[in-house]
This record gives C-alpha cells, sequence and structure tokens, in this order.
C-alpha cells in the first residue's frame, strides 16, 4: 500500500510537518478532518508497511517444532481419511421440517 502512494514535499507547510513528526514520533495514526467530514487518515510508515508484529523465535519456540516431527508416523492413514469421509457423510444438524 505504500508503495501506491505518491510521495508529497510537505517541506513548506510547518503545520503538516509538525502533524507527521507527531503521528511518527506516538507511532499512533490520526484522522485528518475538514468540518464534520473524515478524508484522510496519517498514519506512521512503520506501521503501514510492517503489517503485523511478531514475537522474536526462541529456541524453546525451535524445539517445539522440532519435537513435532513425525508425530503422526504411527496413525493409520487409511483408517484416518475412512473416519473423516464418514464424519462428512454423517449430519448433526436436526432435520428441518417444512
Amino acid at each position: 500500500m505504500a508503495g501506491d502512494a505518491r510521495p508529497v514535499d510537505i517541506g513548506s507547510f510547518p503545520e503538516l510537518i509538525h502533524l507527521a513528526e507527531e503521528v511518527r514520533d506516538t507511532n499512533r495514526p490520526r484522522v485528518l478532518r475538514c468540518g464534520d467530514e473524515d478524508i484522510a487518515k496519517l498514519v506512521p510508515l512503520g506501521a503501514a508497511t510492517s503489517g503485523r508484529r511478531r514475537r522474536p523465535k526462541t529456541a524453546a519456540d525451535y524445539n517445539a517444532f522440532l519435537s513435532s516431527a513425525g508425530a503422526w508416523a504411527d496413525v493409520d492413514i487409511e483408517a484416518f481419511l475412512r473416519a473423516n469421509r464418514e464424519s462428512r457423510d454423517r449430519s448433526t444438524r436436526p432435520a428441518v421440517e417444512l
């Protein structure tokens, strides 16, 4: 989304510079309003491009992932698929009376 936006030089607009710096420093978006109408949203560039923040992976995360390898090795695949098919054919909803 940030790649689609065309840059605008705000060097000659001190109030806009102040507002943009406030948004950057607080890392909180602001809505630009004209009268009763919201016309634009000013968001920090990092928030607009980074998406969801993820916590860094820990050694415990990697160990948990590696310990799951082969966890389904002793599962009878044919029995699993058969039970899966049967459960999809079975309706758990009550019959509809018209």
